[in-house]
């Protein structure tokens, strides 16, 4: 183990560039964030899948008609869960890769597609949690002999490959990996590169307000893009099994309500992925500033 002088803990606190983040941040982090913004997921979510158009106001009435309160946490298990493997493993990736000689520290490109590949990665185990997520927030929509009923996202996990085959898991997984590519590059490389070209053009602190500002533009930008997939995913994975057999079947079922169709429960998404996206870098930075490894000259210490 190192001996870290005075100098040296010095030089690594007046640098909060020299800190990195480790590997549990944004696994944790976002845990934070989903008890946060769990009440309004699931209005979004109940929005993208409703046959009959209904308001905001609408919706929270009728989710508060069907399960109290406690209904706005339907799913809550499987969205932890979530957030503790697919998520924690996006930020994995990507700062791992950036530490790689070929990643240019500065290329844009680079960090485009390692935020491409990250979310690919981290997909590959988020996407049944990811299903039974959304199963468990629109199964009280359902009459009470059409109800899956899950218990936890454990029950979901044993019960989904007994009852309709182990690639009912993945159902809406082509969308949900490209949506998770796009996600995860449109947040944290965005994230990134607007964080450096803030900090290159303008003298501030690597701190609170910086944080705040550019994850508070990140998520705009995240949302405007990735929102179409997020309902064709939604639709897939809430679907009976043969209901929508492709992705462009889903897809034509998305513009039911016409043009607006793809941007079906928009403003609750971006109610939702503001805060969340904000709070989530919020928390990330704070932590990797406060409680980060020190990594000066070159080498990395815990």
């Amino acid at each position: 183990m190192p001996v870290f002088d005075d100098h040296f803990l010095g030089d690594c606190h007046d640098e909060p560039e020299g800190l990195l983040p480790r590997w549990w941040f944004g696994g944790f982090a976002s845990m934070c964030v989903a008890f946060a913004v769990a009440p309004i997921d699931i209005v979004k979510t109940h929005m993208q899948i409703q046959r009959q158009k209904r308001s905001i106001l609408g919706t929270v009435k009728r989710i508060h008609s069907l399960k109290g309160y406690l209904g706005f946490y339907d799913g809550f298990s499987a969205a932890i869960l979530r957030q503790m493997t697919s998520t924690n493993i996006h930020f994995i990736v990507y700062d791992t890769g950036k530490k790689m000689e070929y990643v240019d520290r500065d290329s844009y490109l680079g960090k485009i597609i390692l935020g491409c590949v990250a979310g690919a990665c981290g997909s590959a185990f988020g996407i049944p949690t990811d299903l039974i997520n959304v199963r468990m927030q629109t199964d009280m929509k359902e009459p009470p002999y059409k109800r899956r009923n899950y218990k936890h996202v454990f029950d979901g996990l044993i019960r989904i490959p007994k009852e309709e085959g182990w690639k009912a898991l993945y159902k809406g997984g082509s969308v949900a990996v490209f949506k998770s590519s796009l996600s995860t590059c449109s947040q944290i490389a965005f994230y990134d590169i607007i964080k450096t070209e803030v900090r290159k053009n303008i003298s501030v602190n690597d701190g609170l307000p910086l944080h705040f500002l550019t994850s508070l533009g990140t998520s705009i930008i995240s949302s405007a893009i990735t929102h179409p997939l997020d309902v064709v995913r939604t639709i897939m994975m809430n679907s009976r099994p043969g209901e929508f057999r492709t992705v462009f079947q889903a897809s034509v079922h998305m513009m039911r309500f016409g043009v607006m169709g793809p941007y079906r429960g928009f403003v609750p998404t971006i109610v939702r992925k503001a805060p969340a996206t904000t709070l989530l870098f919020v928390l990330y930075e704070q932590l990797r500033l406060h409680f980060g490894i020190c990594s000066l000259g070159g080498e990395k210490y815990n």
